[in-house]
Protein backbone atom coordinates (compact mmCIF):
# COMPACT_ATOMS: atom_id res chain seq x y z
CA UNK A 1 0.00 0.00 0.00
CA UNK A 2 1.53 3.50 -0.56
CA UNK A 3 -0.05 6.82 0.47
CA UNK A 4 -2.36 7.64 -2.45
CA UNK A 5 -4.12 4.35 -1.66
CA UNK A 6 -3.85 5.30 2.49
CA UNK A 7 -5.87 8.54 1.12
CA UNK A 8 -8.21 6.65 -0.99
CA UNK A 9 -9.42 4.11 1.63
CA UNK A 10 -9.47 7.02 4.38
CA UNK A 11 -11.70 9.26 2.07
CA UNK A 12 -13.80 6.10 0.96
CA UNK A 13 -14.93 5.78 4.95
CA UNK A 14 -16.68 9.09 4.79
CA UNK A 15 -15.71 12.45 6.66
CA UNK A 16 -16.31 13.86 10.16
CA UNK A 17 -18.65 16.07 8.39
CA UNK A 18 -20.96 13.90 7.29
CA UNK A 19 -20.41 10.85 9.73
CA UNK A 20 -18.27 10.52 13.09
CA UNK A 21 -15.23 9.76 13.43
CA UNK A 22 -15.73 6.21 15.26
CA UNK A 23 -18.59 5.47 11.50
CA UNK A 24 -15.41 5.83 9.61
CA UNK A 25 -12.84 3.98 11.53
CA UNK A 26 -15.44 1.21 11.34
CA UNK A 27 -15.55 1.53 7.69
CA UNK A 28 -11.69 1.75 7.41
CA UNK A 29 -11.42 -1.30 9.61
CA UNK A 30 -13.89 -3.31 7.03
CA UNK A 31 -12.10 -2.50 4.31
CA UNK A 32 -8.94 -3.40 6.02
CA UNK A 33 -10.22 -6.94 7.05
CA UNK A 34 -8.81 -9.85 4.85
CA UNK A 35 -5.66 -7.82 3.31
CA UNK A 36 -2.69 -9.44 3.70
CA UNK A 37 -0.32 -8.51 7.04
CA UNK A 38 1.91 -6.89 5.27
CA UNK A 39 -0.72 -4.42 3.73
CA UNK A 40 -1.85 -3.56 6.89
CA UNK A 41 1.40 -2.72 8.58
CA UNK A 42 1.98 -0.40 5.53
CA UNK A 43 -1.44 1.51 6.28
CA UNK A 44 -0.57 1.57 9.63
CA UNK A 45 3.36 2.88 8.81
CA UNK A 46 1.61 5.60 6.52
CA UNK A 47 -0.72 6.33 8.80
CA UNK A 48 2.21 6.60 11.68
CA UNK A 49 3.97 8.94 9.19
CA UNK A 50 0.91 11.50 8.67
CA UNK A 51 -0.01 11.84 12.39
CA UNK A 52 4.41 13.00 12.74
CA UNK A 53 3.56 15.20 9.87
CA UNK A 54 1.21 16.63 11.53
CA UNK A 55 2.98 17.11 15.06
CA UNK A 56 4.11 20.67 14.58
CA UNK A 57 3.35 23.55 16.22
CA UNK A 58 1.28 25.94 14.69
CA UNK A 59 -1.51 22.86 14.80
CA UNK A 60 0.13 22.04 18.30
CA UNK A 61 -1.80 25.49 18.96
CA UNK A 62 -4.70 24.95 16.89
CA UNK A 63 -5.76 21.90 18.80
CA UNK A 64 -5.36 24.17 22.04
CA UNK A 65 -8.15 26.73 20.76
CA UNK A 66 -10.06 24.20 19.20
CA UNK A 67 -10.27 22.37 22.69
CA UNK A 68 -9.15 24.55 25.33
CA UNK A 69 -6.85 22.41 26.60
CA UNK A 70 -3.72 20.26 25.38
CA UNK A 71 -2.55 16.64 26.59
CA UNK A 72 -0.35 14.57 24.38
CA UNK A 73 -3.44 11.84 23.92
CA UNK A 74 -6.19 15.32 22.99
CA UNK A 75 -3.41 16.22 20.58
CA UNK A 76 -2.42 12.52 18.92
CA UNK A 77 -6.82 12.82 18.52
CA UNK A 78 -7.01 15.67 16.98
CA UNK A 79 -4.62 14.53 14.33
CA UNK A 80 -6.52 11.46 13.38
CA UNK A 81 -9.26 13.49 13.25
CA UNK A 82 -7.49 15.85 10.73
CA UNK A 83 -5.99 12.81 8.78
CA UNK A 84 -9.68 11.36 8.73
CA UNK A 85 -11.00 14.48 7.16
CA UNK A 86 -9.10 13.69 4.10
CA UNK A 87 -5.92 14.27 1.79
CA UNK A 88 -6.51 17.73 0.34
CA UNK A 89 -7.61 19.09 3.86
CA UNK A 90 -5.29 17.44 5.78
CA UNK A 91 -2.16 19.23 3.68
CA UNK A 92 -4.34 22.19 3.48
CA UNK A 93 -4.31 21.93 7.38
CA UNK A 94 -0.70 21.79 7.55
CA UNK A 95 -0.09 24.84 5.73
CA UNK A 96 -2.66 26.41 7.60
CA UNK A 97 -4.38 25.29 10.65
CA UNK A 98 -6.20 28.06 10.93
CA UNK A 99 -8.44 26.95 7.80
CA UNK A 100 -9.85 23.82 9.55
CA UNK A 101 -12.19 27.05 10.77
CA UNK A 102 -13.57 26.41 6.60
CA UNK A 103 -14.66 22.76 7.67
CA UNK A 104 -14.87 22.21 11.25
CA UNK A 105 -19.07 21.72 11.95
CA UNK A 106 -19.22 20.46 15.50
CA UNK A 107 -21.21 20.43 18.32
CA UNK A 108 -18.63 19.67 21.29
CA UNK A 109 -14.90 19.91 20.34
CA UNK A 110 -13.71 18.09 23.07
CA UNK A 111 -16.17 15.05 22.23
CA UNK A 112 -16.34 15.23 18.02
CA UNK A 113 -12.80 16.48 17.62
CA UNK A 114 -11.46 12.76 17.94
CA UNK A 115 -9.82 10.13 16.08
CA UNK A 116 -8.76 7.99 18.14
CA UNK A 117 -10.09 5.04 17.13
CA UNK A 118 -7.82 5.30 13.71
CA UNK A 119 -4.99 4.04 15.51
CA UNK A 120 -7.10 0.59 16.30
CA UNK A 121 -8.03 -0.11 12.85
CA UNK A 122 -5.47 -2.75 11.66
CA UNK A 123 -5.50 -4.18 14.69
CA UNK A 124 -9.29 -5.01 14.67
CA UNK A 125 -8.79 -5.66 10.97
CA UNK A 126 -6.35 -8.48 11.34
CA UNK A 127 -7.91 -11.71 12.53
CA UNK A 128 -4.08 -12.80 14.02
CA UNK A 129 -1.75 -12.20 16.81
CA UNK A 130 -1.70 -8.58 16.99
CA UNK A 131 1.90 -8.77 18.36
CA UNK A 132 2.84 -10.12 14.90
CA UNK A 133 1.70 -6.69 13.36
CA UNK A 134 2.82 -4.22 16.07
CA UNK A 135 6.45 -5.67 15.72
CA UNK A 136 6.46 -4.58 12.07
CA UNK A 137 5.21 -1.15 12.70
CA UNK A 138 7.49 1.93 12.47
CA UNK A 139 7.35 4.78 14.93
CA UNK A 140 8.16 8.34 13.79
CA UNK A 141 10.10 10.26 16.64
CA UNK A 142 7.85 13.30 16.97
CA UNK A 143 9.68 16.68 16.45
CA UNK A 144 10.74 18.18 19.90
CA UNK A 145 8.66 21.45 20.27
CA UNK A 146 10.52 23.90 22.69
CA UNK A 147 8.50 27.23 22.10
CA UNK A 148 7.60 29.66 24.00
CA UNK A 149 3.62 29.13 24.58
CA UNK A 150 1.87 31.98 23.46
CA UNK A 151 -0.54 34.38 24.99
CA UNK A 152 -4.38 34.49 24.47
CA UNK A 153 -3.57 37.58 21.93
CA UNK A 154 -0.72 35.97 19.97
CA UNK A 155 -3.59 33.17 19.50
CA UNK A 156 -6.11 35.12 18.37
CA UNK A 157 -3.05 36.93 15.61
CA UNK A 158 -2.01 34.34 14.11
CA UNK A 159 -5.48 31.63 13.83
CA UNK A 160 -8.26 34.51 13.66
CA UNK A 161 -10.84 32.17 12.32
CA UNK A 162 -10.68 29.68 14.85
CA UNK A 163 -10.15 31.87 17.61
CA UNK A 164 -13.24 33.39 16.18
CA UNK A 165 -15.30 30.22 16.17
CA UNK A 166 -13.74 28.33 19.24
CA UNK A 167 -12.20 30.51 22.12
CA UNK A 168 -13.63 29.60 25.21
CA UNK A 169 -11.93 31.39 28.18
CA UNK A 170 -14.11 29.88 30.72
CA UNK A 171 -12.92 26.08 29.57
CA UNK A 172 -9.28 27.16 28.60
CA UNK A 173 -6.87 25.49 31.24
CA UNK A 174 -3.37 26.84 31.83
CA UNK A 175 -0.72 24.30 30.92
CA UNK A 176 0.89 24.66 34.17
Amino acid sequence: MNEEEFWKLVESSGSPDKCSPDEQCERITEQLSGKSKEELVSFANIHREMLSKAYTWPMLKASFIILSYISDDAFEDFRNWVILNGKQRFYETLESPDKIASYIQVQDPVEEVTGEALLYVCDEAWDGDIEDLEEEYVYPKDPLIEEDWPSENELKQEFPELYDQFWDEENVRTLN
